[in-house]
């Protein structure tokens, strides 16, 4: 039996810990948590045990600007660290990337509270990543959410929010909406007729997937490659159709709503560390591409060759960083290699690895390219060998729907 879950609060308004106390009484059964409201304490504490997650006000009397979190950071690698604040949010998190992997704001919302201490938990094999946090803090000019995002996101915290309110603020974007109906009415999507404003859009779409999509549209209408020979087109049509026949896999499986919805936001957003390797690294990304394209190595093999990290670690590390449920997270940081997933179900994952190799291979086959392999093995091992063939025949029969298509 492993040991206790720990956590550490640290503020130095005990009333705040009281309240902490109160909201984290859900999980006293299972969790060890301790407080701790002054510099002698705080250090006392970070000397008595390995924490699991260690969420800390930025500033304490006692220590200079930034020193409480390089002296948890130090003492506790093996922790989550959280910045508890009313002055942080998610605009302004990425500037402290280097010291903490996540935020919680101020006043605390119990069930946001609750839901990212579990969250975080459940990807701590990420947040924890040495490769990807070495890849993140070393990114001068991080990418940064789309205001669109935050008007949506302030939009939702409101208790009479209204469907017709988020069709009007993506509306006012006229390539947000472009690309959203872009979307929805693609043949592969599965809808019966076609979809002709924002609006009608949202009530179709899990308010996840309208975020994701808001992000993801906005990373690749506004990336810069820096004379790259690398399309952005191409590489955003490929996540999106991956999100699509990924949808298109689970659905063939009778999934519920919220695993379609998951698996296609995961298709839609697995690619994205590329962007952002590519445009912070753009003469390492250079070498990384000769090398898939002369060499035929894969391209997570080049990218670890040449950086030490690869996009699916980064693309996840910041997905995770922006709050995006936990499969999708998942999903995009295995999908290339199935045997780091926690889970042996038809997930997001699975779909994704499968869409993410079908789609290659079928639409924008590379002789010069290593091929996109499957995980057979992994595959074969928890029973979907049998399921392939189907779901090959469900992704080319989507793909021969699509415009262009022969």
């Amino acid at each position: 039996m492993g040991r206790s879950k720990n956590i550490l609060f640290v503020d130095e308004d005990k009333a705040q810990l009281q309240l902490l106390e109160k909201l984290i009484e859900p999980l006293q059964k299972r969790w060890k948590v301790c407080f701790a409201s002054n510099a002698e304490e705080v250090m006392d504490q970070l000397m008595t045990r390995p924490f699991d997650i260690v969420a800390t006000e930025l500033h304490m009397e006692g220590f200079a600007d930034g020193e409480l979190l390089h002296e948890i950071k130090s003492r506790q690698p093996g922790s989550i660290r959280f910045i508890t604040s009313a002055e942080v949010q998610a605009e302004n998190f990425l500037q402290y990337i280097n010291s903490a992997h996540q935020f919680i704001s101020k006043p605390y919302v119990p069930s946001e509270f609750l839901s990212k201490i579990k969250k975080s938990m459940r990807l701590k094999n990420i947040f924890l990543n040495e490769r990807a946090a070495k890849a993140i803090a070393s990114i001068d000019e991080l990418p940064s959410l789309p205001d669109l995002y935050f008007r949506l996101e302030k939009a939702l915290r409101k208790e009479d929010v209204f469907i017709g309110e988020l069709g009007r603020i993506i509306g006012e974007d006229m390539s947000m909406s472009a690309g959203l109906l872009k979307i929805v009415n693609s043949p592969v999507f599965g809808l019966f007729s076609k979809v002709t404003n924002p609006e009608q859009a949202v009530t179709l779409l899990g308010l996840d997937a309208l975020k994701g999509i808001v992000m993801g549209l906005s990373m690749f209408n506004s990336a810069d490659l820096k004379g790259l020979d690398f399309s952005i087109a191409e590489l955003g049509e490929h996540c999106q159709y991956t999100g699509l026949l990924g949808r298109a896999i689970v659905r063939s499986e009778d999934a519920c709503n919220e695993l379609c919805e998951n698996t296609f936001l995961a298709g839609f957003l697995h690619d994205i560390g590329k962007l952002v390797l590519a445009t912070s690294y753009p003469d390492e990304y250079r070498m990384i591409l000769g090398l898939v394209r002369e060499d035929a190595v894969s391209i997570q093999d080049a990218e670890k060759d040449i950086l030490g990290f690869t996009h699916a670690e980064v693309g996840a590390y910041l997905l995770a960083i922006w709050g995006f449920n936990e499969d999708v997270v998942e999903a995009v940081y295995c999908h290339h290699d199935l045997s780091k997933l926690g889970s042996t179900d038809l997930s997001p994952a699975v779909a994704v690895h499968v869409a993410n190799t079908f789609d290659h291979e079928l639409r924008f086959p590379c002789q010069k390219c290593a091929p996109h392999l499957l995980d057979a093995r992994w595959l074969e091992i928890h029973g979907f060998s049998p399921s392939l063939v189907g779901w090959l025949s469900v992704c080319a029969e989507h793909l021969e729907q699509l415009p262009g298509t022969d």
